[in-house]
């Protein structure tokens, strides 16, 4: 059995460990440069703003008190994640740290008796010592117990079993909410009538392979209750870097926009050099918000001549 542990709307809930006037409020935390909301509170959710709304638009409804806003603060996120994953390795024999704010917990053979009762020991020493509310999904599968994670968060208790035959739920759960299946990938799923999680379960490995190779088909098999992804370490060098602010007010210049891709770049190649990599190329996009329309994006990929680390050389390949 394998479960999930998931901090709920991790920022945000962060933030008010420190700043108790927060809770119960609609809140939504900021990316860098206070740009647009990166996280929300579920009263931030409820009044349907989504997620990416940049900040400039969303001004007056602050001032008028009707909403919150928090600066983001990485090296306090980063922290309490530290925390909730050295309470989770003393509970549970092995744990594989996913994200900032999820880790997959093998659990002890003394579980198995009362799966529903570790998880909300676990729940409840987390939000006792780091005060951070969470989800805890147990299936046989990392795919599984993202759903059952999922479930989870909607419990009164905040902890959920997946059943042994999770046939009911795969067959309501749409293709695109599941882990690993992306907006360009769902497409091609529908194209093939393959619209729920059972439908993904059920087919062939001929169809599933044509369509998004190997590592669909693992999805697929996980969703059958087999394991067969492979641990994943949060610390390892990672395969691309990235590195993207927003704007705290509209950028209409192009000596504004310029600055900023030269500054990005130089971040990025400091990043490549820290973890002595190379770049054989890279891609560069942006958002751009028209006024009371959505946001339009655009992008390019450069690949440069020879793989690099050089600030100056990825400077003069995108110029």
């Amino acid at each position: 059995m394998i479960g999930l542990v998931d901090g709920n709307n991790f920022f945000v809930s962060c933030e008010r460990v420190f700043n108790r006037r927060l809770v119960g409020r609609p809140v939504a935390v900021l990316s860098n440069n206070d740009g647009c909301c990166v996280a929300r509170s579920n009263e931030f959710k409820a009044l349907g703003i989504p997620m990416g709304t940049p900040y400039f638009r969303l001004k007056h409804r602050e001032k008028s008190g009707e909403i919150s806003f928090c600066s983001s603060n990485y090296e306090l996120y980063g922290d309490m994640s530290n925390r909730i994953i050295s309470i989770l390795r003393e509970e549970a024999v092995d744990v594989e740290q996913y994200s900032i704010d999820e880790a997959f917990i093998y659990p002890p053979t003394t579980a198995a008796a009362d799966y529903i009762s570790y998880g909300k020991h676990l729940r409840a020493k987390v939000l006792k010592w780091v005060g951070i509310p969470c989800g805890v999904g147990f299936a046989p599968t990392k795919t599984l117990a993202k759903i059952a994670n999922h479930i989870a968060k909607k419990q009164p208790d905040g902890v959920y079993l997946l059943p042994d035959d999770p046939t009911e739920i795969l067959a309501n759960l749409p293709c695109s909410e599941i882990w690993g299946i992306g907006r360009h990938l769902a497409p091609k799923l529908k194209a093939e009538r393959i619209l729920t999680a059972q439908h993904l379960r059920d087919a062939s490995n001929d169809t599933l392979r044509a369509i998004g190779g190997v590592t669909l088909l693992r999805t697929a098999i996980e969703l059958g209750g087999v394991s067969c992804h492979e641990e994943r370490d949060y610390d390892a060098d990672p395969d691309s870097i990235s590195c993207s602010r927003s704007f705290g007010e509209p950028a209409t210049t192009l000596e504004a926009l310029s600055e900023s891709l030269a500054s990005f770049s130089t971040q990025a190649a400091s990043k490549l050099r820290r973890h002595g990599l190379l770049a054989a190329g890279c891609n560069i996009y942006a958002q751009i918000f028209a006024d009371g329309g959505g946001g339009e994006c655009i992008g390019r990929t450069i690949v440069f001549a020879t793989p690099t680390d050089a600030t100056n050389e990825i400077l003069h390949a995108i110029s």
